[in-house]
């Protein structure tokens, strides 16, 4: 497999577990009515990604890795979600 090869097959996993981050962001967005989460877009992406890289770094390289990773990348755009939230609401009360 050439290096291009290789590299487009990562970069497309860190777009899947970017996309699945962005997920539980809009669903934050929607509870929230849009107010304070264009802050936690970024740290969504990021937890995503995060999340998703955490599976294989494990050792958790099979399908059940894969599915294992798409999973943590929703609970870590999740949780990045919320404290980009968090953080929003104590940024304005100064």
């Amino acid at each position: 497999m050439t290096f291009e090869a290789r590299l487009a097959f990562l970069l497309g996993f860190f777009a899947i577990w970017m996309f699945l981050g962005m997920l539980p962001w809009l669903l934050v967005a929607i509870v929230r009515h849009g107010r304070g989460v264009i802050f936690a877009l970024p740290l969504a992406l990021a937890g995503g990604a995060a999340g998703g890289v955490l599976a294989p770094a494990l050792g958790a390289d099979d399908a059940r890795g894969f599915l294992l990773s798409l999973a943590a990348a929703a609970g870590g755009g999740l949780l990045a979600s919320l404290i980009g939230v968090l953080l929003t609401k104590g940024l304005r009360r100064f």
